[in-house]
């Protein structure tokens, strides 16, 4: 966990001209794309609102770029939020719908994970004395 200096607090509070304007073009598209799909199904106030939003981004993207900097730090803090919420709900659904009935499947037709066989006792490997000196430990890379 990376605690109170998470993906917001690496985000400076001052943007480029060029990235301010690649992000408020970025969001500003986006918000015209959900406010047309809003007005597209019939909700007409969602749809301005969205528009609206995503009109003002675009304007101050052309316009104002550099000034775009604190909505782009509460921006990258929302996702920072939601991504404490929705990774783990990710993660399990992966564990619970891929890795485990991956193991039981396993189990079912026999396998062995560990590669080892049934019969046998360790994995202990016998070596020889001179295989510890300290020669060997040099460079083993």
């Amino acid at each position: 966990m990376e605690g109170e200096r998470g993906l917001a607090a690496r985000v400076p509070a001052r943007l480029s001209a060029a990235e301010g304007r690649r992000f408020g073009l970025t969001l500003g598209i986006a918000f015209a794309v959900l406010g047309g799909v809003a007005w597209w199904r019939g909700r007409v106030l969602v749809a301005e609102v969205a528009l609206g939003v995503g009109l003002v981004l675009l304007i101050a993207a052309l316009v104002v770029p550099a000034r775009l900097g604190p909505i782009h730090r509460a921006w990258m803090g929302l996702a920072a939020a939601m991504s404490k919420i929705t990774t783990p709900i990710f993660m399990g659904v992966v564990y619970f719908a891929v890795v485990t009935p991956t193991g039981l499947l396993r189990r079912l037709a026999g396998k062995n994970s560990l590669l080892r066989p049934r019969t046998a006792g360790s994995f202990w490997v016998s070596r020889a004395a001179d295989a510890h000196r300290r020669t060997g430990m040099e460079r083993q890379f």
